[in-house]
């Protein structure tokens, strides 16, 4: 894992102890004498990036008996990290997801990502390049918001370039064209025209309309409907503002922009860019992160969506059960289940929960029967509000292959029934078609029983 300091799955912790610290995360280039204080020096160097990421880092013991912890969140995602002995990012820590192949993980995310049709998207930290490029490829509209931001500051300097213009003129000069005026000198009336190829210093020249083309890309890429609303809003105010500015300038298309020794920092910077949207590739990644858990909702949604609609039924997401009276500021303003599912006269309520149970069918464990207590008593209550006797919820968990159990839970005295499915669902790009296969089979049967 060269370029990696540390792989490590969400919900989860890894602890590294005296001579791991120096061999392993450290290199061998920091003293050992002085370990202690250069892993607080490396805690202190990556205090954001670690926030960003939702890891925490614990230490404990001194001396030989030093030992840190990094206990990991919902997040998963990469961060480029500094490193004590220079101050200077050489490696990054990945989080991948918790119940899958670590290997494969970022390249059935990125898969993943552009067949949930930006339901979500990952968050990035434009600040903190990782050192190992192309863990996940930033979406295109992403780039073109890049480009935007350098392209302003663009328009802020005099990039002043001479440019070549064909002009005609009364009277002759250094730079006519005397073999294109003696083409034309036979007629009288084109005898003192003399045609010239004029340098003038503009800023209307042909690399700055080649920029200008481009910006125009990138202005259609950030206002497609399927960019994310807080994208758009963000640079509208911008995009008008930059507009006007260089509305005298036309594009000029091209499909290769060069870099030139001289060009000022700032044009460098935005040729560079230019042509990653004009090549619709990215060669570096910026620090990024999803919370595995929404991940794994949206997930399910679309399977479902899927699933559903081969069934002529009807799917709404994340639909909003509000609550009215006097509700105290602690209380909650209104119930929120995952999926609600309608199949002629039969409706599903449904939840996904990112956790280990399908896993761990047969283990006996406190802390995995009060997370399942919690998952059933939240799903009870959104079933609560269908009005017949016979009631079915559908909790979906992570698990190695698509499958589902069914409990039927029933109240003697008031002759309610409440039917819970477990299905497990198997995350991934590939998983994803045949889960969808399960699913309509796991509802199509359960319509057929009641």
């Amino acid at each position: 894992m060269r370029g990696i300091m540390l792989r490590l799955p969400c919900q989860s912790f890894k602890t590294f102890r005296g001579k791991e610290i120096h061999e392993y995360l450290f290199d061998k280039q920091c003293d050992r004498r002085y370990l202690e204080s250069a892993v607080q020096k490396f805690q202190n160097l990556n205090k954001e990036p670690f926030r960003f990421l939702g890891l925490d880092i614990e230490l404990n013991g001194t001396g030989n008996d030093l030992a840190i912890t990094f206990h990991s969140s919902n997040m998963i995602g990469a961060i480029p990290v500094k490193l004590p002995y220079d101050g200077m990012k050489h490696k990054d820590i990945q989080i991948v997801p918790r119940f899958d192949n670590q290997e494969e993980a970022y390249s059935e995310l990125t898969q993943l990502l552009s067949c949930l049709e930006h339901t979500i998207e990952p968050e990035y930290l434009d600040d903190e390049l990782l050192c190992a490029p192309m863990q996940l490829r930033p979406p295109l509209y992403y780039e073109a918001a890049k480009y935007v931001t350098l392209f302003e500051k663009a328009c802020k300097h005099p990039w002043l370039k001479f440019d070549v213009r064909e002009q005609d003129h009364s009277y002759p000069k250094s730079s006519t064209d005397w073999a294109k005026h003696a083409k034309s000198c036979f007629d009288p009336r084109k005898s003192l025209v003399f045609p010239s190829h004029d340098n003038l210093l503009s800023t209307n020249h042909k690399e700055w309309r080649e920029l200008r083309y481009v910006f125009d890309l990138a202005k259609d890429l950030i206002q497609n409907s399927s960019v994310p609303n807080r994208i758009r809003y963000e640079y509208d105010s911008i995009l008008t503002s930059v507009s006007s500015r260089i509305s005298t300038i036309s594009p000029l298309y091209t499909n290769n922009i060069l870099l030139h020794a001289s060009d000022p920092v700032c044009i460098k910077d935005t040729k560079n860019q230019a042509n990653v949207i004009l090549q619709q590739t990215s060669n570096q990644c910026a620090a990024w992160r999803v919370d595995m858990a929404v991940l794994f909702e949206r997930y399910i949604q679309a399977i479902v969506q899927n699933a559903v609609q081969n069934l002529s039924g009807s799917v709404v997401s994340n639909e909003k059960i509000h609550g009215a009276g006097r509700i105290p500021h602690w209380g909650l303003k209104y119930l929120e289940p995952d999926i609600v599912i309608r199949l002629g006269s039969e409706l599903f309520m449904a939840d996904a929960k990112y956790k280990a149970h399908f896993y761990a069918q047969a283990t006996s464990s406190d802390i995995l029967k009060e997370t399942h207590r919690a998952d059933i008593h939240q799903l009870l209550a959104y079933c609560a509000f269908e009005p017949q006797k016979a009631k079915t919820g559908i909790l979906f968990y992570p698990a190695r292959e698509t499958k589902y159990n069914r409990i039927r839970y029933t109240d003697r005295l008031g002759g309610i029934c409440n039917h819970i499915l477990l299905c497990g669902v198997a995350f991934g790009y590939r998983e994803m078609f045949q889960a969808g296969s399960v699913v309509r089979e796991m509802l199509r049967k359960e319509v057929l029983m009641h």
